[in-house]
């Protein structure tokens, strides 16, 4: 048994996988844990300056240790973080493959301009109301509701919440991906109006075993969009790289 540890973006949480579930194989076991920076649960979280060291509970709460790692949009930037520790520390990764999808990316400091801001913050709202959309969509929600519903839940990840999620977007001409070693599979999406593709393009680049897969026909959230795609995806993946050496190999 294959074990697949998927961690959830910022505002949502462990249901964004949901209309995944009937589309994994059956030799695979899902684990899907609620992060800190769920939809309703930030308040405990919003003055963590350390989201890496959660991702690694994320990790070691799997029994026996992950074999693949799938981060979506902010989980990947913690994730990436911690990956980048463990490697200048010479310490093992844990997982035998990650998977970053539409993540965030950057390689220098002067790649941050002041004018990005506010549109990054502007399509908060609409990325979170994109996610209520396609989570919905046997049961469509009104647009205008769904409007503040998308609105509410930015008021719950709050200005401390967004902070944390920018913080750790600056931070990555920090990151050392050059270091890490470990097969990763970088899925963008070429109608991603969130996290640009080009930055999924550039962080394979910058992963000696980084391998870019790029969805033409899908946004932000590949995992609702295209639910069998993604399984698919992650399966073939899985089956390239190598099994765990032991339950030690686990973060």
């Amino acid at each position: 048994m294959k074990q697949v540890l998927l961690l959830h973006g910022l505002g949502n949480n462990g249901g964004i996988w949901a209309a995944a579930r009937p589309h994994w194989r059956p030799d695979i076991r899902v684990h899907t844990p609620d992060l800190p920076w769920r939809g309703d649960g930030i308040s405990d979280w919003r003055f963590e300056t350390d989201s890496a060291a959660r991702v690694g509970k994320a990790l070691a709460a799997v029994p026996g240790g992950a074999d693949v790692v799938v981060a979506h949009s902010f989980s990947a930037l913690p994730l990436l973080e911690l990956l980048s520790r463990k490697a200048l520390a010479g310490e093992p990764v844990g997982p035998s493959g990650v998977v970053l999808m539409t993540p965030f990316y950057r390689r220098q400091p002067d790649d941050f301009h002041w004018n990005m801001i506010v549109p990054l913050l502007t399509s908060f709202h609409d990325t979170m109301a994109e996610g209520i959309r396609l989570q919905s969509l046997d049961r469509p929600i009104e647009p205008g509701l769904r409007a503040d519903m998308a609105r509410r839940l930015c008021e719950w990840v709050g200005p401390y919440g967004w902070l944390r999620f920018f913080e750790a977007y600056l931070n990555t001409p920090l990151l050392r991906p050059d270091l890490i070693t470990v097969p990763c599979l970088v899925i963008g999406a070429e109608r991603d109006r969130t996290a640009p593709v080009d930055e999924a393009r550039l962080l394979a680049e910058d992963l000696p075993a980084g391998e870019a897969r790029i969805l033409a026909d899908g946004g932000h959230f590949p995992m609702l969009e295209r639910p069998r795609w993604f399984t698919d995806t992650v399966h073939a993946f899985l089956d390239t790289v190598p099994a765990r050496v032991s339950p030690s190999a686990g973060v």
